[in-house]
């Protein structure tokens, strides 16, 4: 029995690490669904690459984009780039997010009803 237990904590141990990747590679790829989904005529979010999923927390660099200390999405500021299109609802997969700012844009479309699951968000623009 006691076999058992520690191969059981010995395999959590070994996936913990993977959650955060996996947490984070979602949130690369819900940033990518939201780039899709627009139209980028001055090429402002051209650092939004799958090229840098590689690269741990990558996706903390890119425009607009800031994370928290664990690597989550907590600010996304695409204001005043002259995008259109329309935001994709992947952006509820961005369950850290607190801060959101898609002002003075040219969407074509209101956010779709799903930013209401996130109910971490305390600033939208």
């Amino acid at each position: 029995m006691q076999l058992k237990t520690q191969f059981f904590f010995f395999c959590c141990i070994c996936s913990f690490p993977y959650s955060f990747y996996a947490a984070e590679n979602n949130e690369v790829s819900a940033l990518l669904a939201i780039k899709a989904g627009l139209v980028d005529p001055l090429n402002s979010l051209h650092d939004w690459k799958d090229a840098d999923v590689d690269a741990a927390r990558a996706h903390c660099n890119w425009t607009g984009v800031k994370c928290n200390s664990a690597g989550a999405v907590e600010r996304l500021d695409i204001s005043h780039m002259n995008l259109s299109g329309s935001v994709s609802n992947e952006i509820q997969s961005l369950k850290s997010l607190t801060f959101l700012n898609l002002c003075c844009n040219g969407f074509e479309s209101s956010l779709s009803k799903n930013i209401t699951n996130l109910a971490s968000i305390k600033s939208l623009d």
